[in-house]
């Protein structure tokens, strides 16, 4: 069949403009207050306060936000750059509501999709480049300075009743991995004991969460001025995460190189005085972690066990 498309053009512009009209209208018309009092609400019936500043309409079903506040029960607040919020349309089209959204953190991105109906929530989130030099939240929570660049993701469900625990697993991996500083409270000892700075190289983890549990199928770090192994690592998931317990067992050998540093030299001295009996045949202490997420604390265990 051949097309007349002198006949045929003038239905197509005018379909096309149509189409045109129609989305702008949409975007235009799209109640952006209302989908960010939805993610307040949901946030919040989650223990999370979030608000927002500069909120304007974003892509075709969505929001765009700059100014952006996290804030848990504790008052732990997590700053975002920009963030970027839309209904996803697929999902609205059979009768569910599911958010798409993107937000630059620390330097880094994270995006991803979290359902907003149905008894089981689900959330899928990945990070790409996040700056954990600049998470103050982060340094305020663990007492050390901590550097390098974070990735991963993370897939979790969240039961609709209000005691219940998510489930799922998470996985990253941090570059460049290390400690520039800070307190590190050693039982046994009086006060905390202060840390040099310290290259990790690449920190691996791999969690899962079930049953009321996070267990850290793999936490290692290798590649830097020590290598760091946690074994049988867990904690028990509780409603305020920082003050979940934590426990498990961990081994740190600080290479050579380390201690050959003249900044080094003197804390040397101090750490094989404070852990001699946690050292191991390899050079590398046995600890017992204990504790909790928020303040975990890691105590001289004797070597071998």
């Amino acid at each position: 069949m051949k097309i007349d498309w002198n006949r045929s053009r003038p239905r197509l512009l005018y379909g096309a403009f149509t189409l045109v009209a129609f989305l702008l209208a949409l975007r235009w018309t799209f109640p952006a207050d209302a989908v960010k009092q939805r993610i307040i609400v949901e946030a919040a019936a989650r223990g999370w306060q979030v608000d927002m500043a500069d909120v304007g309409p974003g892509g075709l079903l969505g929001i765009e936000a700059e100014g952006v506040t996290v804030e848990d029960a504790s008052g732990l607040k997590i700053p975002i750059d920009e963030l970027t919020a839309s209904l996803r349309l697929l999902p609205l089209l059979v009768g569910r509501q599911s958010v798409a959204f993107d937000a630059r953190v620390y330097d880094g991105e994270v995006d991803g999709t979290a359902d907003l109906s149905g008894d089981e929530r689900q959330i899928a989130i990945s990070a790409e480049g996040v700056d954990l030099s600049r998470a103050l939240p982060l340094r305020k929570a663990s007492g050390l300075d901590l550097a390098g660049k974070l990735s991963g993701k993370a897939d979790l469900r969240f039961p609709a009743a209000p005691n219940g625990t998510p489930e799922g697993r998470i996985d990253f991996t941090v570059k460049d991995a290390g400690v520039n500083g800070g307190q590190l409270p050693v039982p046994g000892m009086t006060g905390a004991l202060a840390l040099p700075k310290l290259g990790l190289g690449e920190v691996v983890a791999a969690v899962a969460l079930e049953k009321g549990k996070a267990t850290f199928e793999k936490l290692e770090a290798r590649g830097g001025d020590a290598d760091f192994t946690a074994e049988g690592l867990y904690a028990v998931l509780q409603p305020r995460l920082q003050h979940a317990p934590i426990a498990g067992k961990a081994k740190l050998r600080v290479k050579d190189a380390f201690w050959a540093r003249r900044e080094t030299q003197a804390f040397k001295g101090l750490a094989d005085a404070a852990l001699a009996s946690s050292r191991g045949r390899d050079g590398a202490w046995s600890f017992q972690v204990a504790g909790s997420v928020g303040r975990p604390q890691l105590r001289p265990a004797p070597a071998g066990q």
